[in-house]
């Protein structure tokens, strides 16, 4: 069969930056590193944000377009893969393709409150002083619960690889070096354009949170 690429390298990285950056970021807050959380916080807002604007004008595959889909769809998938009949495509699942644009909005609203969050005592966000009090320390709450519904759904996210992987089906591979086999080549815009747009956002972040 032949074997095509259906991620491209922004796609990739940007996928396991996000998995080391969500574990720093546990470990700094954990460890009271806040002003190393900070940075590490713009850079994963800067991958957020590109991947968002990559949903709808980069590589065909990565397009929310071709791969959010309703609920029909999703219960349709999870049929076919219970009884042994999913053939991977050149995009996410209906599926794996919601749980992209959930961790996605739950990473976005883990930045978004992390910048307005006090806790009184060790940590107050770049822009808590521009809201009030109780607004901050609410922010707090919904960026320590958030982090929970993260871990949560990065949790299922690794069964899913699990089952897949006792189906037969490989989804870490892909996400490494990029191709799948027995698939329509979907249009690949390069990645470098992503890298870039993520630099330049975690750069004006750098500069407007420190």
């Amino acid at each position: 069969m032949q074997r095509v690429k259906i991620w491209d390298a922004f796609v990739r990285l940007n996928h396991w930056l996000l998995v080391v950056l969500l574990v720093l970021m546990w470990y700094t807050a954990e460890e009271g590193y806040m002003e190393l959380h900070l940075q590490l916080a713009g850079v994963v807002g800067a991958l957020v944000i590109t991947r968002i604007l990559w949903g709808f004008c980069g590589s065909e595959s990565a397009r929310f377009s071709q791969f959010v889909r309703g609920p029909k769809a999703v219960t349709q998938h999870l049929k076919e893969f219970t009884q042994g009949q999913y053939q991977p495509a050149n995009t996410h699942n209906a599926a794996g393709g919601l749980v992209v644009v959930v961790l996605l909005m739950t990473l976005l609203v883990q930045f978004v409150s992390g910048l307005f969050a006090t806790d009184d005592i060790f940590f107050s966000g770049p822009l808590a002083s521009a809201v009030t009090r109780d607004t901050a320390l609410l922010a707090m709450t919904i960026h320590k619960t958030t982090f929970n519904i993260l871990v949560g759904f990065v949790v299922l996210h690794v069964l899913a690889i699990v089952l897949y992987r006792l189906r037969g089906i490989n989804l870490v591979s892909a996400m490494v070096h990029g191709y799948r086999q027995g698939v329509p080549a979907p249009r690949i815009v390069s990645g470098l354009f992503g890298i870039i747009t993520a630099a330049v956002i975690a750069a004006v972040l750098y500069q407007w949170i420190n």
